[in-house]
């Protein structure tokens, strides 16, 4: 009679961990106020082609607001090119885009995911450090500063 309640207290433990788990791995990190960003975007040839505040509202995601003030051009699920951005890529841990590129009327910047991509950098005291999520979950608070640069698959490896 231990066993069997011993076992399912530990299956309840574990279901329990793993929809936790899941949770945490698909937060939408969403604005909670209205606020504003600082982008800077860099070219292929490491140019600096767009720095500048960004305001956002409440409810919105980092691509929410990049496709608000941007033209995006997203993956699809060949990783072709996308300009409706209708694709979500799903899988256990990942829901969202994929943005190969962004452009505005002074500036393109375009990737094509197999000898390059968008690289996603957030600014702290230190300097910048890689996002550990895709575009469509990047957490962000007002006043961050955010970095979009053209990187080389190959860059690194020379």
């Amino acid at each position: 009679m231990k066993s069997t309640i011993l076992k399912i207290v530990v299956s309840v433990i574990v279901v329990s961990i793993a929809a936790i788990f899941t949770y945490q791995l698909r937060v939408s990190n969403q604005a909670t106020t209205n606020g504003s960003l600082e982008i800077v975007i860099i070219d292929q040839q490491g140019n600096e082609v767009f720095n500048d505040e960004i305001s956002y509202e409440i409810d919105d995601s980092f691509f929410d607001i990049l496709n608000r003030n941007f033209e995006l051009t997203c993956a699809t699920a060949s990783y072709g090119r996308d300009e409706t951005c209708s694709y979500n890529f799903t899988g256990f841990a990942y829901e969202g885009k994929v943005l190969l590129g962004i452009k505005n009327d002074d500036f393109t910047v375009q990737t094509n995911w197999s000898t390059s991509f968008l690289k996603f950098e957030i600014y702290d005291e230190n300097g910048y450090h890689l996002t550990t999520q895709g575009v469509s979950h990047i957490e962000f608070s007002n006043h961050d500063k955010i970095r979009i640069s053209y990187a080389s698959v190959l860059e690194g490896l020379s």
